[in-house]
This record gives C-alpha cells, sequence and structure tokens, in this order.
C-alpha cells in the first residue's frame, strides 16, 4: 500500500512521546513493505512560527486560537501532497489536522484513519475530531461508544504495543540496575503513591525515572524532587529526566521489579476535555514494552484491561492495593526463578500479539 503519514513530531517540544511513536510507525510500515510518505507537521510549523506569533501577539490571539492558526499554516500542503502521491490511506495519530483540510480529503476520496492516544482525557475534543476521518482507534477502549455516538461508527480499540528492534532482552551496566523501577510522569496518583511507599521502599534499591523541566509549564514542570513529600526517603532514588526508548528498555532490563503506575482514572487537571467522567480501563503503553524487553512487572489493577492481553499470574503480576503492593514485592524478589518465568512468557505473547505490525496491521485491514 501507498501510505501518507502525517508525522506530529516534537510539537512545540511538548509532546515528546508522539515523536518516538511516529518512528516506530514509519519504521514498521517500511519494514512491512509499504510505500511510506511523510508529511512532518513539526517540521513545517518551525518555518511558520515566527509569522505565527507575531500575528498572534499583534491580534491578541490567545493559546487556542494561536494553536488553530498555526495548524492550519502547517497543513496547507497537505491535500496538495495527496493529490500528487495519492496513497491509499492517510494516517495520522494524535490530531493537528484542521478540519476543512479533512473535508476536501474526503472529497478527493482520498481514505484517512487517525489514532487517539489522549482519550478519555481528551474524548469531547476527539470524539467530534474522529467524525472527519473514515476510521477511528483509541487506546482506550471505553471511548469507543463515546467515538460512536458523535458519529465515527467505525470507531474500534487499538492500544500501542513494542518494538522488538528496541523493546528487547539485553546485558545492561550497574547504573541500570536496580530492585524496583517506574518510569513516568509525576501525575498526582503516582506521587501519593510513592508518598506513602517511602518506608516500605528504603531498604531497597528503587529508581524513579521520568520527570524533566520541559514537562508540564514552565510555571509547574513536572519534576519527582518538586512533587514528592517524602524526599527524605524518596530524593537518592529520583532521576528527574526524560529517558528516550532505547535508554528506558535497559532501565526494563536492568530492574528485578518495574512497577506500572497509571495515573488517576479522573483527572482532576483535565476534567474539562472529559464533561462526561468516562472512566478508563485501559493500559499503558509501558505494558507492552517492559513485556517486550522480556522483563517482569507489577502491575496496578485500576486498568482492568492488562488482562485481555497478558495472562494474570502467568505473564504479568498485579496488585489491588498498598498492602498487596508489598507482599507482591516481597514474594517476588523472594522468588526469581518464577519471576524471570514469567518475564519470558510475557515477551513471547509481546512479539506474537502486542507489537506496533500487529497494531498496523490492524489499522490497514480496516481499509477498503
Amino acid at each position: 500500500m501507498k501510505i501518507l503519514y502525517c508525522a506530529h513530531g516534537h510539537y512545540w517540544d511538548s509532546t515528546w512521546p508522539y515523536a518516538f511513536i511516529d518512528s516506530y510507525i514509519i519504521e514498521t510500515l517500511k519494514g512491512m513493505g509499504h510505500e511510506v510518505k511523510v508529511y512532518d507537521i513539526f517540521a513545517r510549523a518551525n518555518t511558520v512560527i515566527t509569522f505565527v506569533s507575531a500575528y498572534a501577539k499583534k491580534f491578541n490571539l490567545n493559546n487556542a486560537q494561536t494553536i488553530a492558526l498555526l495548524d492550519d499554516r502547517s497543513t496547507l500542503d497537505l491535500t496538495m501532497e495527496a493529490v500528487e502521491f495519492e496513497p491509499d490511506l492517510l494516517l495520522h495519530i494524535v490530531g493537528r489536522i484542521p478540519e476543512r483540510v479533512l473535508k476536501t480529503l474526503k472529497k478527493i476520496n482520498i481514505k484517512t484513519a487517525i489514532w487517539f492516544f489522549d482519550d478519555p482525557q481528551e474524548i469531547d475534543k476527539t470524539s467530534k475530531m474522529g467524525t472527519f476521518y473514515d476510521r477511528v482507534f483509541t487506546v482506550e477502549s471505553a471511548c469507543v461508544e463515546a467515538h460512536k455516538a458523535a458519529g465515527s461508527k467505525n470507531a474500534e480499540y487499538l492500544p500501542l504495543g513494542c518494538v522488538p528492534s528496541i523493546h528487547k532482552k539485553m546485558e545492561v551496566e550497574d547504573k541500570y540496575k536496580s530492585d524496583i523501577c517506574f518510569i513516568g510522569v509525576p501525575f498526582p496518583r503516582r506521587v501519593e503513591i510513592f508518598d506513602s511507599l517511602a518506608d516500605f521502599l528504603k531498604d531497597f534499591n528503587v529508581k524513579i525515572i521520568g520527570g524533566g523541566p520541559n514537562i508540564g509549564s514552565s510555571e509547574d514542570p513536572w519534576l519527582w524532587k518538586r512533587k514528592l513529600k517524602r524526599l527524605d526517603v524518596l530524593e537518592r532514588f529520583v532521576i528527574d529526566e526524560v529517558v528516550q526508548p532505547p535508554e528506558a528498555a535497559k532501565y526494563y532490563n536492568g530492574a528485578r521489579i518495574n512497577l506500572n503506575i497509571h495515573r488517576a482514572a479522573i483527572d482532576e487537571r483535565f476534567k474539562a476535555g472529559n464533561v462526561s467522567g468516562i472512566v478508563p480501563k485501559s493500559e499503558s503503553g509501558r505494558t507492552f514494552e517492559i513485556a517486550g524487553c522480556g522483563a517482569f512487572q507489577l502491575i496496578d489493577q485500576e486498568r482492568p484491561n492488562f488482562r485481555l492481553h497478558f495472562e494474570e499470574g502467568k505473564e504479568i503480576a498485579s496488585f489491588s492495593d498498598l498492602d498487596d503492593f508489598k507482599k507482591k514485592v516481597s514474594y517476588y524478589l523472594d522468588h526469581e526463578n518464577e519471576r524471570v518465568s514469567m518475564a519470558n512468557m510475557a515477551q513471547k505473547r509481546a512479539y506474537l500479539e502486542h507489537t506496533y505490525k500487529n497494531r498496523l496491521e490492524r489499522i490497514l485491514g480496516s481499509i477498503k
């Protein structure tokens, strides 16, 4: 197939994970033998940012208006690219293509698909946006009905996955090794859990990784050392930096137990994007990445969909509350053979069913 892929990229340096996922998708599609042309929205945004910033200042545009203008200017040539390339599918993630462009693509019979990663936090926006695409995929199963109710009759649940060339077993240096490791942004629920566990964790080799000065806002950066209260114990465990996927894979490989702790089901900071309060059920991409590394993980039970993908007790372990967490950590640290066996089985399952190749086969197979 001929695929026109609209890359999201490091959009204003504020959504760094999407650039990695762009690369996963592009390289996987090429590896599958498809002809791929990339329309890089971020690169084009960079060429017009000076004009857009000056215009926004002159006419006192708010942030939403400024971003809409930037999106509009960055996609001016997209329709022409589609006409010239004649793709079988235009594929995009997240959603930065204006309605007028999508309407034009529909008029010239270009098939389009979107894969949303921010549901349910932005379901009120994404459910409207999705109606302009031929196919809608969301990482949150609880949002499928909302997309269908909005008019996207072809909406489907499609979780993230792993990339075997990155998420694989490897020997690592001592600096990557730990008893317990967590990689992720310091969302409030996670901070609360670590503060509550501080006294339990104090005698272990722990790594808490993933805050950064460019995550969040300049006034309130999401840094673990700024969010945690129990720094008397936890500060020495913190690595306040964003680690790229190849580096994260080393930490996963070096950990005896990798924690998979989700953000709160309903995040008070994002209620405006999920007015109806849809409660998420679906696991994070971390679930598949850790498994792909052949590493052991202990996941919270906040998002029950992990059981759709891995067999609990054989491929993945879970905890229900903090007391259960302590019991499971103590048990699995003392039972290495069981831990290693579960991790190996999880990797086999991930490579068989949960790679980006699996996901893209699903997307491409839906196009008629």
